[in-house]
Parts: C-alpha cells; sequence; structure tokens
C-alpha cells in the first residue's frame, strides 16, 4: 500500500500543476485575446497567435481570430483544466491514511459524473458549434470509459466505507 500512497501522492502533485496550468492558459488566452494585448499577435490570413510572456517566441497558435474560434479554444482548454483538477481529486482520495472515506468517495463520485454526464453533453454542444475537425466521438468515447471504471471504482469504495463504518461500530 506504500507504493499506492507514494504514486498518488507524485501523480496528485503532477495533476494538479498541469490542471492549474490549463486553467491559467485559458485564462490567459482569453485576456490576450479580448484585448489584444502586447502578447497578441496577429497573423496574415486572419490567424493569431498568443507569445509567451515578454517573448516573441509563439506559445498557441490560432486558426482564425473570431468570437467563436477563440471561444472554443477558451473553452476547450478550461474544459480540460477542469478534468485535471477533477483528477487530481482522485488521486488525493489514494493519498490519505484511511483509504475508504467519505473524502475519496466523494472525489470519485465527481470524477465518474465530470465523465459520465458533464463531459458528453459539453462535448455534443462543443461539436455542434465547432469550427474545428476534433475526434469528439473518440474523446467522448474515451471519457464514458474512464466514468464507467471509476463509477465501479466508486461503487467498491462505497461498500469499503459501509464495512469499515460497521466494524468501527461494533468495536
Amino acid at each position: 500500500m506504500k507504493s499506492v500512497k507514494l504514486t498518488s501522492s507524485f501523480l496528485y502533485y503532477l495533476v494538479s500543476i498541469i490542471a492549474y496550468g490549463y486553467l491559467i492558459t485559458a485564462i490567459y488566452t482569453l485576456i490576450n485575446c479580448t484585448f489584444e494585448g502586447p502578447f497578441f499577435e496577429k497573423l496574415p490570413n486572419n490567424r493569431f497567435a498568443i507569445n509567451y510572456p515578454f517573448t516573441s517566441e509563439h506559445f498557441l497558435l490560432g486558426s482564425e481570430f473570431t468570437t467563436n474560434y477563440v471561444a472554443e479554444m477558451v473553452l476547450g482548454i478550461a474544459l480540460y483544466g477542469i478534468f485535471f483538477f477533477v483528477l487530481s481529486g482522485v488521486f488525493n482520495a489514494f493519498r490519505q491514511k484511511k483509504l475508504f472515506t467519505l473524502f475519496g468517495v466523494n472525489h470519485l463520485k465527481r470524477f465518474y459524473i465530470f465523465n459520465l454526464v458533464l463531459y458528453p453533453v459539453l462535448a455534443i454542444l462543443w461539436a455542434i458549434i465547432s469550427i474545428e475537425d476534433f475526434p469528439f466521438f473518440a474523446m467522448i468515447s474515451a471519457h464514458l470509459i474512464m466514468g464507467l471504471f471509476i463509477y465501479f471504482m466508486n461503487a467498491i469504495f462505497e461498500q469499503g466505507l459501509r464495512l469499515q463504518n460497521e466494524q468501527d461500530l461494533f468495536i
């Protein structure tokens, strides 16, 4: 169990950094595209680039500088920031001293609800309004598989929590 706690701790911190990176990138993109600040660069053919702060090195490239495209780009980046944030909660649940806790069950529940309900709905809406050609079916399928796996894991955790609470009452 020690290796699980060590691995989950490492993954918790890594995925948390990735989540915040995505969320900060979404905000950075939105601010630069909205205000066309010093890190925003218009390119030929209505394309655009967002540069790394205080450099002229491109960080993100956009196919077309329209409100719909920028909104789609920002929402896509933010959606994956939320995904990684919820995933970090799952890894955090495996770091705890007690494995079967209400804390862990709640984080697993959030993750499977995100993947089974929220992501497919948002991805379908995203596909309807999308300018880009993304493999939406494959993305939805992958999230459904993850969601189902965590749904079953959540059921195991709920049963473990029940048994643990009964054991605590019995002693």
